[in-house]
């Protein structure tokens, strides 16, 4: 009831009710204060990220990418009028080529390049079908030139964080804050877990910065958080702009 009050009440959400798209407003108390010119918005679905972020920065150029046919054409229908979001239709991945997707029957939020493995016992989706996704490197379909700082990426892949974020390491240097969503047990066959991720992360030079909307299931416990990581470079630049 506290999210529905909260939509109605911002204007700026109002375009995606018409579209029958709500933000996804539990992102806010991690993201909010950041300062942001950048959004790159990896497993963009139907657009609640992106209609969260245009809220909270309204002034930053948002890059999306997501591959699925159907939830790409309805972020497209929400942001027509929007000149500063720009939609890739195509996933992250370590290699460009073709691969295909697992659909699942929740208006494809579950779907994933991996099989469900725990995902249908605790969430209760399940698989409608497979559907041929043009998949690559982020810069692969976006110039770097293009990324303006600070820069915020998201990731949210169902369990393919690990090869998105292999996929992103050329782009990885000009991001200064990380929001990923992390597992600790295995939704998806074969996925890293949350610790595979953070220690990924910490080779490329970033740092936690806090935990976020955990779920725990009366079975299997903690199953899943929102991670949000901020780069040492950016941490450091911070740090010296408030000692001048």
């Amino acid at each position: 009831m506290g999210k529905l009050l909260e939509v109605l009440s911002n204007p700026s959400y109002w375009s995606g009710l018409r579209h029958g798209i709500a933000p996804t407003t539990e992102h806010k108390l991690a993201l909010q204060r950041l300062n942001v010119r950048t959004v790159l918005d990896i497993g963009a679905n139907r657009g609640q990220f992106s209609l969260l972020a245009r809220c909270l920065y309204p002034a930053a150029t948002i890059y999306a990418f997501e591959p699925l046919q159907r939830p790409a054409e309805q972020f497209r229908a929400l942001f027509a009028n929007d000149a500063n979001v720009h939609l890739f239709q195509v996933g992250i991945d370590e290699a460009l080529g073709d691969t295909k997707m697992f659909l699942a029957n929740d208006h494809h939020a579950s779907s994933s390049i991996l099989k469900a493995h725990k995902q249908s016992q605790i969430f209760g989706s399940r698989e409608t079908g497979e559907e041929t996704v043009r998949v690559g490197r982020l810069d692969d379909f976006l110039p770097l030139d293009r990324i303006r700082p600070p820069c915020l990426l998201k990731i949210d892949v169902q369990g393919y964080e690990l090869k998105v974020i292999n996929g992103c390491r050329e782009v990885l240097p000009l991001v200064d804050y990380l929001y990923v969503e992390c597992c600790y047990v295995e939704l998806y066959a074969r996925q890293a877990l949350a610790h595979e991720i953070l220690r990924r992360l910490g080779e490329f030079g970033f740092a936690l910065r806090g935990t976020f909307n955990q779920y725990c299931d009366p079975e299997e416990g903690p199953v899943l958080a929102d991670f949000l990581f901020q780069s040492l470079k950016s941490m450091a630049a911070v740090r010296a702009a408030l000692l001048k």
